[in-house]
Order: structure tokens, then sequence, then C-alpha cells
């Protein structure tokens, strides 16, 4: 583990350290200054004082416990204060064992020849001898940044002397590509000025070193002391691994391009295959991206080292120590080292047997090196004597040497065993603080800290950027140095944080991700813990199965039955030969339940009679209903569905305990037929042949065929078809010529003794026409007119069957009455959408918004059209505005239908386009709440708590408390397979059967009747073989459960229709509807406290009301010239505050009096989102909801506020001290000025593309 990380986990409690056993420090030697290890071994010393019998084992390990420059005789003391820091004794070996598994390379010092320079060189020289004059002749440019091109001139002529004219070109171009890890190099104009004239000198000096250096080679044209490297190369064996440590990351790299070169034109150095490894640049450390880059480079190359891909290492001091790499036979210092630490951590990485530890060096600096050695093997000498039999440092010496500069105590607000902040991690929490504030990639936000000189000491004051919470300076105490003044004001300031809630109970930065943050703004009910493995919840990919609700008015039980006809009549010219029309039939359907039933007139839709309308009418209140007559209607209702839907008896059971609404038959007065019913009442079931025969032959009636739904009697095929008569053929009997092509059968007596065995008894009976009933019963979904069309070209290409009357059964109910029995499943399922609808409509709003009257107007599915094109039409520019005024207390219970139905239900509408006006809604109204109410949250605290609060997980969690899944249509309607079986319930023990094998929803209507309980295990075992193949391919495996009582859905359907019900009330009934539902529902309550109905006031973004701040404030009016930006609005504010705050960027640490423009930028957000969505969603009635955000994200996107911002000129107004944004505003502006323009949209259509260019060429005026 990092010190750094122990460290903090120590501080904040995460890992108090009376629980740790052991504590094995590795490097041991850093235990100095103010270093992660060394603050560690002060936190044991302050558990040592107060416990010291829970104190861990302390070992540490190091190589060399002098890791500076150090004499001889400060040995002794740099011992005493390693061993006083770890609070143990120094200790090594004493086996001479043990020497023989150490490193001991044999030493030796390889001497070179100092080059003269040649004519190249001085050429080289002088050029950039004369950039060096003309840096430090600059006026302009701080000493600082001199230092660091005066330094990278210097580099240049370093390579050249030490590696020699071949690699100059390659010194010059490294030092080029590093120009811009100069530190703000960007920020000052004069500094990007200089870098410009820097580029073109040296350039030109490249272009020469190029066309020279094209001549050189790598094996002449270097230095001596490289020539000499070459030497030790040659006395090499050729299966030799090595190290060559330099000084400087340039000599590193440019080194290994010279070896690289040298072996492919060398065939005695081909055996030489070269690598590079180097620390981490300045530029690394801010940008991980880079870090990354430069971590997964070096892990490569140490592989390929070890691998043995590479044999030679060039390296800087990064490889002495902490890295585990292979046995080197050779190590070069091809430049000498710098300290004792470097010769023996350098020299151990020779471990090979045997090996050579080489040292290069100049003839002129021999002796130098020489007495250096010498000095480093009397320090190794006097380790092996000194660490033996050593005393413990005393309690007074540790405490000392913790002492010497522990002046500020720790803040410690939970006690001795709780989270502390020090002195010295009060600093890096302060900057760790600043960085977790909302910042963009032009400034670095950081604290601001002024000292104040006296007598007495220093003083240091801190001020937080100008986006924190705490706007006010926090003062230190008075200290020795500037030092100890920051810390001690540091530490002040965490206090102040702390206090404020900014610090969290570990005294780290408060970053609540969790529901805690939603705490004051809604109580949502906590949720069961989710399993490793299973989706998140508000997730589309989490899904949960949720019971169907059926309204009341089919379950309520009390009271006296309520009659309801069911009117079905054709709307508009008929094209179809079939006519459903219940006012021109002797009978019709109806309906009675014991509660009022809401209805509305409907289409309904299908291709064989085309449009029809539905309209539901309560006749009375049934007084007389007999138990007897109860028993009948109960029969009647149980067979209608039976024979409609082909219902299973194997998985159901008939109750009417099940049900509180039946279908009855109507005679013409919308009377309850009773001789119907007694007719129905003593069959045994509805497909009963009615026979007419005498003894010998079947007697034909043609009224029992007018008009009639037949079925064969000759076949024993599931489901038995039924067909409705449409001619009584008197030209044709059973003796007629059979229409077969092959000649097979010569009459249909024929036809049907052959092929069924079936024999006619009366040849007289004339053959009847009839077609087939569709099987589909689902008529909510209007067709398209395509198919209309193809039904109706292909009317004349297809002759209707032709029966027998004698081998047909007759259903004892007309056509014309069945018709309007197979619209029954279709007709349950609206009513029953509408009334659930009626039933959250009250549930959810005032009591002013319901009508007493049951009966609403027609169901139109261009409601929302209709109220836009009103709006419009009245003079409104922007929807959404319009909405913030609008009034209504009516709402259509089909509103809420449509807020509720899924795209997967294939209705005529779907929820997708109000649920985006919804989300805009929702997001706005919860933006100004936080935005008036949580004054001194910045922006970043605030967005993460809009987020926590709008997102599907919240939202889907508030709807499941009010039952909105259960309300939801989710589904396509298929009433055999999923729809609404009034009466009939699956048996309780083949449900749960079917649940303990898993089978899937969609396979259950599949189990066969002739199924027995005892044998459906294997019956669902091959129904799961038979359908197995067609479920592969699927993206999502079904799930299982009752299809006709139960839906499953997703946490993200759930959320998108609760803001699909938002966008309904606020388009129905304007904002303070919607707001009163998103009440009601539990959003922005909290302790029973409604949040968004609270009326807030607009305060100032003055942060005094003192004189000074408005004289402050009045002067960076002027200075903004913001008089200019009113006029360019065309709005003039009455409280400058607010135009100042929102042209002050956060870099603007100038401005005292308003806090910068990010809280402003957090609201405005919201509100152009509402504004556009309106916009959008108002002029494009027609397009998908895809295409609507394609729209809205080109309009709300930076690119397009950038180009509208830059053509107001809006930028010469804005506050900032970013110089990096400057620059990134002026090239945007040059671009602009250039007519430069990038195509970034991508919508579903390319209407939409050409639309938003036009839209945006009126938006620019």
């Amino acid at each position: 583990m990092v010190a750094q990380i122990f460290l903090d986990l120590i501080l904040h409690a995460r890992l108090p350290l009376s629980l740790v056993n052991l504590i094995i420090m590795d490097e041991c030697h850093h235990a100095s200054g103010s270093h992660p290890m060394r603050e560690i071994m002060r936190q044991y010393e302050s558990l040592k004082k107060s416990f010291p019998q829970k104190c861990p084992r302390v070992l540490g390990l190091t190589a060399c416990v002098i890791h500076r420059k150090c004499k001889k005789k400060d040995v002794m003391d740099t011992m005493k204060k390693l061993e006083s820091a770890m609070d143990c004794v120094l200790v090594t070996t004493t086996d001479q064992e043990v020497t023989k598994y150490s490193a001991s390379p044999k030493e030796k010092i390889i001497c070179y020849k100092s080059d003269t320079f040649s004519e190249y060189q001085e050429i080289i020289s002088a050029q950039l001898q004369g950039i060096i004059e003309d840096v430090k002749d600059d006026p302009d440019i701080e000493d600082k940044y001199k230092k660091v091109f005066i330094k990278k001139m210097r580099n240049i002529s370093h390579i050249m002397e030490t590696l020699g004219d071949w690699c100059v070109a390659r010194a010059i171009m490294y030092e080029m590509e590093y120009f811009d890890d100069v530190e703000r190099i960007e920020d000052v104009p004069a500094l990007r000025q200089l870098m410009a004239s820097l580029r073109g000198r040296l350039q030109e000096i490249l272009d020469y070193c190029g066309r020279e250096e094209a001549t050189m080679s790598p094996i002449e044209n270097v230095s001596n002391k490289v020539k000499r490297l070459y030497d030790i190369f040659h006395a090499c064996n050729k299966v030799v691994y090595g190290l060559i440590f330099v000084e400087r990351r340039n000599t590193a790299k440019i080194l290994y391009d010279l070896l690289s070169a040298a072996a492919n034109e060398s065939d005695n150095l081909a055996f030489v295959k070269p690598l590079y490894a180097v620390g981490s640049m300045s530029r690394c450390s801010t940008d991980i991206h880079l870090a990354q880059l430069e971590l997964c480079r070096q892990k490569e190359t140490l592989n390929k080292f070890r691998n043995g891909d590479c044999n030679f290492l060039v390296s800087t001091s990064v490889l002495e120590e902490g890295v585990d790499i292979r046995k080197c036979n050779i190590v070069i210092r091809f430049d000498k080292p710098q300290n004792y630490r470097a010769y023996l951590q350098s020299r151990g990485r020779a471990r090979a047997h045997p090996s050579r530890y080489l040292l290069m060096v100049k003839v002129a600096e021999l002796q130098e090196m020489l007495e250096t050695l010498e000095v480093y093997r009397e320090i190794e000498a006097s380790f092996t004597q000194l660490c033996h039999n050593r005393q413990l440092p005393t309690r007074i010496e540790s405490s000392l040497h913790f002492a010497e500069d522990e002046y500020i105590a720790p803040y410690q607000p939970y006690g001795i065993n709780g989270p502390k902040i020090t002195g010295n991690s009060a600093i890096a929490l302060i900057n760790l603080y600043c960085g977790n504030l909302p910042q963009d990639k032009f400034t670095v936000l950081a604290p601001e800290v002024v000292y104040e000189k006296s007598d007495q000491g220093c003083v240091a004051e801190i001020k937080l950027p100008i986006n924190a919470c705490l706007k006010t300076k926090v003062r230190g105490d008075c200290m020795e140095n500037k030092e100890l003044a920051k810390k001690s004001a540091a530490l002040n300031l965490c206090k102040k944080l702390h206090a404020m809630g900014e610090l969290n109970h570990d005294l780290r930065p408060a970053e609540i991700s969790d529901d805690s943050i939603l705490e004051g703004l809604v109580e949502v009910v906590p949720e069961m813990p989710i399993k490793a493995g299973e989706p998140e919840p508000g997730t589309r990919k989490r899904r949960q199965l949720y019971e169907r609700e059926v309204c009341q008015a089919f379950t309520y039980y009390h009271g006296l039955f309520k009659l309801y006809s069911i009117i079905i009549q054709p709307t508009g010219t008929q094209h179809t030969s079939l006519l459903v029309d219940s006012t021109k039939s002797d009978m019709s359907v109806g309906l009675i339940c014991k509660r009022s039933l809401l209805h509305c007139p409907f289409a309904l839709y299908y291709t064989k009679w085309g449009e029809v309308e539905v309209r539901v009418k309560f006749i009375k209140e049934i007084m007389n209903l007999n138990p007897e007559l109860m028993r009948k209607i109960e029969h009647f209702h149980k067979f209608i569905f039976e024979t409609l839907l082909d219902i299973n008896s194997v998985l159901f059971d008939f109750s009417s305990r099940n049900t509180g609404v039946y279908i009855v038959p109507l005679a013409q007065a919308s009377t309850i037929d009773l001789t119907l019913l007694t007719q129905i009442y003593m069959l045994p079931h509805l497909r009963v042949p009615i026979v007419y025969r005498s003894a010998e032959s079947f007697h034909f009636e043609k009224s029992s065929y007018e008009d009639a739904i037949i079925y064969p009697l000759y076949t024993t095929e599931e489901p038995v078809h039924m067909f409705y008569v449409t001619e009584i053929l008197t030209n044709l009997s059973p003796q007629s010529e059979f229409p077969d092509s092959k000649h097979v059968y010569s009459s249909y007596c024929h036809y049907y003794l052959q092929k069924y065995g079936k024999s006619i008894t009366n040849m007289q009976q004339p053959l009847i026409s009839a077609k087939h009933l569709p099987k589909e019963l689902n008529y909510l979904k209007m067709p398209a007119m395509s198919a209309m069309s193809c039904k109706s070209s292909n009317k004349a290409k297809h002759h209707p069957p032709i029966f027998v009357p004698e081998l047909c059964g007759v259903l004892p109910l007309k056509a014309s009455l069945w018709w309007q029995i197979m619209c029954i499943p279709s007709i349950i399922h609206r009513l029953n959408s509408l009334n659930l609808a009626h039933q959250l409509n009250v549930a959810m709003n005032d009591s002013k918004l319901i009508s007493k009257d049951v009966e609403y107007e027609k169901i139109n599915f261009n409601w929302p059209e209709e109220i836009i094109t009103r709006i419009n039409n009245s003079g409104e520019e922007n929807l959404c505005a319009s909405l913030m005024k609008s009034k209504s207390e009516y709402i259509h219970p089909f509103v809420i239908v449509h807020a509720l139905t899924l795209c997967a239900a294939h209705e005529n509408f779907d929820l997708e386009r109000l649920e985006i006006l919804g989300d805009s809604f929702l997001k706005f109204i919860i933006t100004e709440y936080l935005f008036l109410k949580e004054t001194e949250s910045h922006e970043g605290r605030l967005s993460l708590r809009r987020g926590k609060l709008v997102c599907n997980r919240t939202l889907s969690s508030l709807a499941k408390c009010k039952s909105i899944p259960n309300k939801m249509q989710s589904f396509y309607l298929e009433p055999p397979l999923n729809g609404l079986l009034l009466g009939f319930t699956i048996k309780p023990e083949v449900s749960n059967k079917l649940r303990s094998c898993n089978l899937s929803h969609d396979k259950w209507p599949s189990l066969p009747k002739s199924s027995r309980l005892e044998n459906l295990q294997e019956v669902v075992k091959n129904i799961g073989g038979e359908r197995e193949k067609a479920s592969r391919g699927k993206k999502r495996a079904a799930s299982c459960y009752n299809p006709w009582s139960e839906h499953d859905l997703s946490d993200k359907n759930i959320a998108d229709s609760t803001e699909a019900l938002i966008g309904a009330y606020l388009l129905a009934a304007g904002a303070d509807t919607a707001v009163n539902f998103m009440h009601n529902l539990g959003l922005g309550v909290y302790n029973n406290e409604s949040l968004l109905k609270c009326q807030l006031e607009v305060s100032s973004s003055l942060l005094s009301r003192e004189s000074w701040a408005q004289s402050e404030l009045n002067k960076l009016y002027k200075t903004a010239c913001l008089d200019r930006l009113e006029h360019t609005i065309k709005y003039t504010f009455k409280d400058k505050s607010f135009i100042v705050q929102a042209v002050t960027h956060s870099s603007y640490t100038l401005n005292k009096v308003t806090d910068c423009y990010q809280r402003l930028e957090f609201l405005g957000d919201a509100v152009l989102d509402y504004l556009i969505t309106g916009h959008v969603y108002s002029h494009f009635t027609s397009y998908s909801p895809g295409q609507i955000s394609d729209l809205r994200s080109y309009y709300v996107k930076n690119e397009t506020l950038a180009k509208v911002a830059a053509e107001m000129k809006f930028n010469r107004h804005l506050l900032h001290m970013a110089p990096k944004l400057s620059i990134s505003i002026e090239k945007y502006l040059k671009l602009m000025q250039d007519d430069y323009e990038e195509d970034t949209l991508n919508t579903e259509d390319d209407e939409v593309d050409a639309e938003v260019r036009s839209l945006v060429l009126h938006s620019q005026h």
C-alpha cells in the first residue's frame, strides 16, 4: 500500500492504527521531513503516549540509511534521527554467509578523454548561447521562467558535449517536443510570444543540423565517452543483460536512439538490443491519461527486459530502487552517482554471478572519483560496525524528534480515537476540497493565501475560491514563519468547513452519492438490497412483476346492478360489405355492474368492417334481479368467454366471486333478453349442433342459417374454427360438381364421404357459403390505409369456402350479435384503462378537477395537437411559457391513459412525446426550488441533489407507492393470451406448478386442454422443448408470470410513465396542476411539508449589504460594460448583482461581492431546456420523440449557444482571470470569422437537419 493512502486511512479513522498489528515499511529511509512515512510514525507516537499496549510492531527495510549527500561525520546523526522517527534501532547482519547471497559485483572505473569542440559544435553552441543571452535580456519574462528556457538550451549543449555531433538534432527535437511542459505557458502572453520565437529559432538550427547530420555516422560522429561505451560492449559476452544509468531524461532517450542506430550499422554491436525507462514527466502528474500511457509504456519496457527481448536498459534513477527487474551481468554508471544512496542502490542491481559494476569518468576527474568512492566504502564499513547492539531511542528522544515541527495541535472533534486533521494534512485537505468544487478545464481552483508580518510573527488568511460555500476569509494564529502560519489558517478553515457540513464524519470532503443526498427533499421508501449481479434500481435492465389492476367498477360487489348498453355504429362511409351496427340489429350486448362506469365514446377498427364508434349508455338500475336470472346471466357470461377466447378448462376456473361485471344480451328495447338467456342456460356449451332430423334424413330450415355462425362437425381439430354465413346457395346441392382441378371427387357428397367418412342424407338441401371468423380480437389499433386497400383489392381473388348444412353446427347466437360480442374484449380493455385513469386522477389531484358526470366526450388521439394549436392561435410565442399561466378544471381520463401507455402496447398513441415534455418541466421545477431554497450550495451540490431527485430510481420508487405500475398498459392486447378474463382465474395448484417449473409467460396459453395435474411436469417440459428454438436469439429471456393478471416492467418504463403523467397534466391543465400531481406523488414532500408549493423569495446575489459592497458592485458593472450588454439583450436589471454574477467566471477572484456564474448556469440550463422543449414540441407535432430529442439537443448544445453568444459579443463582457480561456475564445472567434462550420447534428431524419438550419437562421434574428 502506498504510504500516503495508509496515512489517510489512519487520519480519517478508516483504519485506526490501534487495529494494526504489524507495519512493514520498505525504503524506510524516506521517513524524514514531511514524508507520509514520517507522518505515519507521528501518529504512532501519539498512540504510544495514550495507549502504548495498542501500538503495532514496526519493521523498516532499507538498503541505505542515507539518501542525501552526507559526509562521514554526519552519518551517526542521520542514523539517530531515523531511529527516533521509526522508534526502533538499526540492525544489519553479521553473518558472513549472508554476503554470499547479496550483490557483490566487481567494481571498475572506466576512464575517457575529454572531447575538443568541432567546428560544427562551435556553430551550434554559438547559436544556443545567443538564445540564452536574448532570454536573459527579456524584461517581460520572470526569472523563474527564464531559468526554465535557459535550462532547455543547456540541455541541448549537454547532449552535444556528452554524446557527440550525431545527437544534436535529436536533442533539439526533444526539447521542442516538451516546450508545453513549462508551467502556465499558455497563461502568460509574454511566455507564449517567447515560446513562439524560440520555436522559430530552434527550427532554423534544426534544419541546419539535419543537413549536416545526414552524412554523420552513429559510430564515428560521437563523443569519446560513447566510444568507450562501445568498447565496453565489444568486451562483453554476447549473452549479457545490463543497466546503463544516466542522470537526465533526455540523455536516456537520445542515448537509446544512438545505441539503436549503432546496433543497426555495426555488426560488432548487432547483439545490443536497447530500450529506455524514465520517471513520469511533470505533465503526467496533472494529466491522468498521460500518466496511464507512461505507466503502460514503462511496464511494457520492463516486461521486454525480463523476457529477453531487450538486453540493455538505459535508465534514470527510477530503476535504482522500488522496481523488480531481472538479474544483470553488468551495470554501467554512464553518469557518475550523485550520492551514496545512488552508488549503493545502482551497484545492488548487479545481482548476477559473476557481474561487474562500471563507473565512467573523465580522466581529469579520476582522482575526485577515487576519493568519493573511498568515502562511500568507509560509510558502508561504518554501518557494519555501528548497526549492532544499539539502544532503542528513549521516549523523550522520540517525543522531542516530533515536537521539533509540531507546533499546532490536531483537530479531533470525535475524540482521540476518531478521525483527525493535523497541521500537515490540513493544507492537502483544503486543496482536495477545492479540487472537488465545480470547475472547467480553464481553471484550477486553489485557495488564496495572504500573509501579514509583524514583530510578533506571521499571520495567514485563506480565502476559498469564489464558488465555495464559505465566502469569508479564515484567519490563522500568529506563528514563527509563513509555513506554520499557513498550516494554522488551513486547520482553522477545516474546522469551519466541518461545522458547515462540507467535511463529513470522516473529515473528508462530503461526497454523498447514496439516498442521503435527498435528505430534506423527498422521503423515498427504502428498497430491498440488491444481490450481487442484479441490475441497479432505476435501470432498464431491472424488471419486476406487478399485478395488473382491474378498475373498481369491474370488482365492486355491493348494491344494485346498473345496466349499460353497448352501442356500436359505423362511422363515415363504409367501404366493406360487412356491417357491424347494433342499432340495426334485433339484439345487442350490454354490461351490468354495481358501480357507476365511467365511459366515453371511442373507436374500434378492423379491416373487414372499417371503423365503428362504441358508446356505453346507462339504461337503469335493476331492482328485481332474482337469483335464478343471475345464474342464467353468469352462465351466459361464462359461455361467451369460453367460446370466444377458447378458454382452457385445465388452466381456469370460473366463479362469480371473481368479477363484478357481466355480459348480457339485450333486446331492441335495451332490456335483457330473457328468452336467449333461458335458451343458452339449457345448453352444456355454445357449440352444440342443432339437428333437424326425421327418421330418414336431415331437414333444412333456411331461417336457421341466415345471419348465422357455423362450425364444421366433421373434424376434430382444436381449436374449433367458426365461420359466418354470407350466402345460401340455392343453385347448389350436395350432388353438385365439386370444384377439384384434379377431378378426384365427383361431387360434394363424394368428397365428404371419401375424406371424412361422412354420408349426407338430404341431397336436396342447398349449400352455404361462409367466411372464416377472424382470430384477431384486438380492434383498438387503427390499421394502416395500405392494409385496408390491400384487403379490398384481394377480396375478389379469394372465393369463400362452401359447406353442407347437414355437416355443420350452428351457434345459438346470430352473426350480427356475435360480431358485437367479438368487440367485447377490446371494449372491456378500453373501459378498464379509462376507469383506472379516472381513479388515478381522483387520487392524485384536487377534487375540483374531477367531473361529477361519468360520461366524457369522445376519445381524441390528437388532443395534444389541438391544445397546441389553440395556444398558438392565441398569440403565445412559447408553449411552455403559456402553460405556466394556463389553468383548467377539466381533465379527460384518456389524457391519463395516454401517459400510462408504453410503445410496447402498439396502440394509436404512446407516452414518449409526453415524457419529453414532463421530463423538462420536472427538471425546471426542481431546479427552481433548489436554486431559491439552497442559496449557499454550489452548482455541483445542486446538480447532485437535482440529479438524485429526478432520477429514474426516485421516480419509479415513488410511482410504485402510488400503484402506477399496476395501471400501466405495457403489452399488445391479444385477448386469448393476455386479455382481461372477467370471472376466470387460474387454478392455484396449476399456477404454483407452472411457477415452480419457471415456465415463461408466453408459454402458459400453450398448455394442452387434455393435460392432467399429475402429468403437468412432463407437459411443461415438452412445451419448453418445443419452443426452445423459437426463444433462441431473443435479447431477453421471457419471465415466468401469469400473463392474464400480471405484467413485468422495467424501472425505466415506470419512470418514463411518471414523467409522461407530469407532461400530460401540464399540457391539459397547466403548471399548477402538474405541480400538484408531483406533490401527491411525493416529489418534494418531506415531513408532510410540500416543498414545491411553498413560495420562495428571489434573494439578491449580493453577498453583503454594506455600502462598500454596493460600491464594488458598481465598479464591476462598469468594468464589464454591462450597460451595453443590457442594451444588447433588451432588458435592464433592477438588481445589478444578477448580471454581474452572470458574467463572473470562477477564476475572477477580484469579485468579492457576488458568486460566480455557476449557480445561474445551473438555473439557466433548466430554463433553456424547458423553453426549447416547448418550442420544439409545439412546432413539430409530427416528429418522433427521437427527432424531438435531436432537435432539442442541437438548440441547447454548447456549439449552438457559443455561436449565438459570439455573434452577440457576450465574450466582451466576461470577467475572468484565465488566460487559457482567452486563448480558446480567440481561437473560436477566428474560426467564426473564417466561416468555419462543423456539422455535428445526427438525427433520425434528414428533414430534421434541414429544419434545424432554417430555425437557427431564424433564431439569430
